[in-house]
């Protein structure tokens, strides 16, 4: 009996100290060493995160876990992952790898083992509770709205860091704010995911002009939208494109309309096709992924198939289904599409239960403040709900303009409802056609918050549309490194690659909702989870 209680005992210890691989440290030699078969207890730094400075320090041993490499491989069982040096150094089943004395061992049993989250399409920089920019907005409004957003960069990189994601490409933004935070995390100074930075949405005037028209926007403001925000005009492309062109901007993504006059592709609201062509070929000269915002019509998508872009963003409409010989078209030209339906349908989904506001979770995240502008959308997601089938009082109510989505009548929760199953069945034609995807949330964009986990329901997303789960995992790892141009040294567990490695608990091949639950964060071999 007392030999059973002390069996439990142990396990019952070992299970609260944590999950570690205890290793052999008792010596013959030591008359201090403890009797033999006694379990000796671990150094107390094997336990946690590493702490700031973030630099590379003693080697990871990850053990017994189930590895999902990345490569297509089937996952394999029982294997132990060693990272030494910001680098994969060895992989193998348990007990082949020769382990570093120094090194911190984590028990992966039970888990799965697998490359960083890579997000190609997310930002530090927005707020869920509005739209971006409120274009309407006076300046003075404009500058403390953006302000405000800019102080939280650091905690929302922070949380997508949590949330698994070790490498994110940041798909426009004020570049003059967001590259000091790159450099910061970079350095080691703050947690966060590496970003590639884009520069800013490159975008022609005559949509600038057509933009800033349609939202009445303040005299005052126009220059701060055109200069300080995210949009980056371009009036001479041999010359204005200079600023984007250093090794800091790995990709340049282009603004379109799409806005297509008497339903011709001739670029009057755009750039024209010449335009077009030498913007790309001098991205791809200097080494830089050309991405694609289609922002959208039938006919802006079958323009983009006649030239060399590399990624696209938004292709699941709202509006209207794409015809089957367009998506086919991305697939033969082998353009990676960013999945991004989760920003499509949140406010669809978010409508039809908003009474998921009234969580603690949404509570923690928001100042008193925030929450009360929160519980103004909620009232009038719930007024709607008592008549579906009419115009619904609009969620965010724009000062100077109308649409569909936000303007001062919004859209019956029902028609909401359509708009979603329109874009889900936008997405299962490209997944039917064989286009590749990269995982993309457009969070923290409106509705879109980072305490739904947008990461994990986009993987989710992508299996319920019929993907399979190792697809959804592809897509998120190594197909997002293939969209960033990254794929020599990311998106797989291999080695020499670099050590970017989470664990989640559980198993996202029989349940992706596995993916809501990552143990542990490894990137650039530093442990921060």
């Amino acid at each position: 009996m007392a030999s059973a209680r002390s069996s439990f005992a142990l396990a019952l210890c070992l299970a609260v100290m944590g999950s570690w691989a205890a290793p052999s440290l008792a010596h013959d030699d030591d008359p201090g060493a403890p009797a033999a078969g006694a379990v000796q207890q671990p150094p107390r730094d094997w336990f946690g995160p590493q702490s700031p400075p973030y630099k590379v320090a003693t080697p990871i041993a990850l053990i017994g876990g189930t590895l999902i490499d990345a490569t297509g491989a089937a996952p394999k069982p029982g294997q132990t992952v060693l990272i030494e040096g910001g680098k994969i150094m060895a992989i193998g089943a348990d007990g082949s790898v020769t382990i570093p004395v120094a090194a911190r061992q984590f028990d992966a049993h039970g888990m799965t083992i697998m490359p960083g989250l890579i997000n190609s399409n997310q930002h530090v920089q927005l707020n869920p509770l509005y739209p971006a920019p409120a274009a309407d907005l006076p300046i003075a409004e404009l500058r403390a709205r953006w302000e405000n957003n800019f102080s939280n960069m650091e905690q929302k990189a922070f949380v997508y860091l949590m949330q698994g994601v070790t490498t994110m490409r940041q798909t426009s933004g004020p570049y003059r704010k967001l590259l000091p935070i790159k450099q910061r995390i970079d350095s080691g100074e703050i947690p966060g995911p590496r970003i590639e930075l884009g520069g800013a949405l490159i975008m022609s005037p005559e949509h600038f002009r057509s933009y800033t028209q349609k939202n009445n926007t303040p005299a005052d403001a126009l220059a701060w939208l055109r200069d300080e925000f995210a949009y980056f005009v371009v009036d001479d492309v041999d010359k204005d494109l200079e600023p984007l062109k250093g090794p800091e901007f790995s990709y340049w993504k282009l603004y379109l309309t799409d806005e297509i006059s008497g339903g011709s592709a001739d670029g009057k609201l755009d750039f024209t096709d010449t335009q077009l062509r030498k913007i790309i070929a001098m991205g791809h000269r200097l080494g830089k992924k050309i991405d694609v915002h289609a922002n959208a019509t039938p006919e802006g998508f079958k323009r983009l198939l006649n030239f060399d872009i590399d990624t696209l963003e938004h292709p699941f409409e709202t509006s209207f289904l794409l015809d089957e010989k367009t998506i086919a078209g991305f697939a033969k030209k082998g353009v990676i599409a960013a999945t991004l339906l989760r920003v499509r349908v949140a406010g669809a989904e978010h409508a039809n239960d908003p009474n998921r506001f009234n969580t603690t979770d949404y509570i923690m995240s928001s100042t008193p403040s925030d929450y009360r502008t929160l519980m103004t959308y909620r009232d009038r997601m719930l007024y709607n709900h008592r008549n579906p089938d009419h115009r619904g009082l609009s969620i965010y109510e724009k000062r100077a303009s109308e649409s569909a989505m936000f303007g001062q009548s919004g859209p019956s929760l029902n028609d909401q409802l359509k708009g979603r199953e329109t874009a889900r069945e936008n997405m299962r034609r490209f997944i039917r056609a064989g286009v590749k995807f990269s995982m993309g949330t457009d969070s923290t964009s409106f509705l879109n918050f980072q305490q739904d986990d947008p990461n994990a329901l986009e993987m989710e997303y992508m299996v319920e549309m019929g993907m399979s789960p190792m697809d959804a995992i592809l897509a998120s790892t190594k197909y997002g490194a293939e969209a960033i141009g990254r794929q020599r040294d990311l998106g797989t567990i291999e080695p020499g690659k670099v050590a970017d490695v989470i664990v989640v608990a559980g198993d996202p091949i029989t349940d992706i909702r596995a993916m809501r639950n990552v143990a542990v964060v490894i990137k650039d071999g530093i442990r921060y989870k």
